[in-house]
């Protein structure tokens, strides 16, 4: 769908696969972000940048839900 993507955008893509893809009752596990980043965005990343970036989100005041 798009074209190699760097890294930097990373974050925003993550973002954007939240707001389409997840809402009160669906949610996704960090493995299936990274499926959706490979198929949608053609970047490839481990669980653990996922989580990290997830966590920013988090601490820039973006209301996410997590659990363990």
């Amino acid at each position: 769908m798009y074209s190699k993507q760097p890294k930097k955008l990373l974050i925003i893509n993550i973002l954007d696969i939240l707001k389409r893809y997840t809402d009160e009752n669906h949610r996704l596990s960090q493995k299936e972000i990274v499926k959706l980043l490979e198929s949608d965005y053609d970047m490839k990343v481990d669980r653990k940048s996922v989580k990290r970036n997830l966590m920013n989100l988090i601490d820039f005041g973006y209301d996410i839900e997590y659990s363990e």
